[in-house]
């Protein structure tokens, strides 16, 4: 059933093993099955030396065969395979010698017939062509063996013999065939979840850090206003706590809130997290329009949201934006089961048409509000500032 080198830690490769192994243990199964008749088959057989010889060879193979699947973990090579078939069409010819005719149907004295079908079926993981190859030389020989045997046992019962032989063979590699396309499909998708859980990963990375680099881009200008300085100070010492929880927490730390706040054990109030989103942007002139928010609360994750597609968006506008006043604005509109989040800026705009989104409002605003069942628009043009609108249903 040899495969080639397969990763001892993929599906396929414990497959190989677990069939090899089977493989083996039914092959010793066959020399235990043989070893009541041994006596009375030396007694009865023609050449007696030459029948011990052969059955001590037939039980060596087995072990052989079992000892390769234990420590090597891997079926025999194609020499292996040459030799194994080779040796049970050999016990088949030879065994015309040492087994009297009327015992070479039906008994365990000619036990090369049943040696055969656990070879014949051992074989089942070769390549279609020379498992043909093999089945056929085998059942050549298994015919050789028995064709004298048809004065004491009826043709039918010869027939059916050898039908078992080239059955069991077939059953036996639809089976493996099987069993190794669903290991293959599970290494696939063992792989596909490990490149998605490596993405995730990235992209929770790029989320958490994004804020972090445009923060220290902004500390490096030596132009930088002393006001805005102190604003980015703070920030930068929030980051470097977001950082450390991100790492000790791993992908995705829920933010902290502090105690007493409505998002500390459960819902977050939407207020609460719109300021979380603009602490440390007062020199962008934020002008914040929060009270229709009141009684609002979003879940914890959708909260998290939020609060960084804001802080995204008013780091953004820092950055970009040249804007001199910000207009964050929540609504909520009851009859229609949904809030508002607005927020405007007076800056310089840019064409959406032409403009290429990047990290912070593509991903940390757009992307990761679609995550959480929010939807989020962009309006600007250039010389008329940007207007981000983010949008999600009441929690009843």
């Amino acid at each position: 059933m040899s495969r080639g080198q397969l990763t001892a830690s993929t599906s396929s490769a414990r497959v190989e093993n677990v069939l090899e192994l089977t493989y083996g243990c039914a092959r010793v199964g066959t020399i235990l099955q043989m070893l009541p008749s041994l006596p009375y088959g030396m007694e009865v057989s023609p050449n007696p030396f030459l029948y011990l010889v052969l059955w001590l060879l037939a039980a060596g193979n087995a072990v052989v065969v079992l000892l390769v699947a234990v420590v090597r973990r891997r079926g025999l090579s194609m020499a292996g395979v040459t030799v194994d078939v080779a040796l049970c069409t050999m016990f088949l010819v030879l065994g015309t010698l040492v087994v009297p005719v009327q015992d070479r149907v039906g008994t365990w004295i000619g036990w090369a017939p049943g040696y055969s079908v656990a070879v014949v079926v051992g074989m089942a993981g070769l390549r279609f062509v020379t498992w043909c190859a093999a089945v056929s030389v085998v059942t050549a020989a298994y015919i050789f063996f028995i064709a004298e045997a048809a004065v004491f046992a009826s043709q039918s019962t010869i027939a059916g013999n050898i039908l078992t032989l080239l059955v069991l063979g077939c059953v036996a590699r639809i089976v493996v065939r099987y069993i190794r396309r669903v290991a293959a499909d599970a290494d696939t998708a063992r792989a596909k979840i490990a490149a998605l859980a490596r993405y995730e990963e990235k992209r929770r990375a790029e989320l958490t850090m994004h804020d972090s680099i445009t923060i220290m881009h902004l500390l490096t200008d030596p132009t930088l206003p002393v006001a805005t300085r102190a604003q980015l100070c703070e920030q930068a010492a929030a980051e470097i706590r977001r950082m450390r929880a991100y790492l000790s927490d791993g992908p995705g730390a829920p933010r902290r809130y502090p105690a007493g706040a409505p998002g500390a054990t459960g819902d977050v109030a939407l207020r609460d997290v719109l300021e979380a989103g603009m602490a440390g942007f007062a020199d962008l002139g934020l002008e914040p329009a929060l009270d229709l928010a009141d009684g609002v609360t979003v879940d914890p994750a959708a909260a998290e949201a939020v609060r960084g597609a804001v802080a995204g968006v008013l780091h953004n506008v820092r950055r970009h934006a040249r804007a001199t006043m910000v207009i964050v604005h929540a609504d909520t509109e009851w009859d229609r089961a949904r809030w508002i989040v607005t927020i405007r800026d007076n800056g310089i705009g840019f064409d959406t048409a032409t403009s290429a989104l990047g990290t912070g409002l593509g991903r940390q605003v757009i992307a990761e509000l679609e995550r959480h069942g929010l939807t989020a628009g962009i309006a600007s043009a250039p010389g008329q500032g940007t207007r981000i609108t983010i949008e999600g249903k009441l929690r009843p």
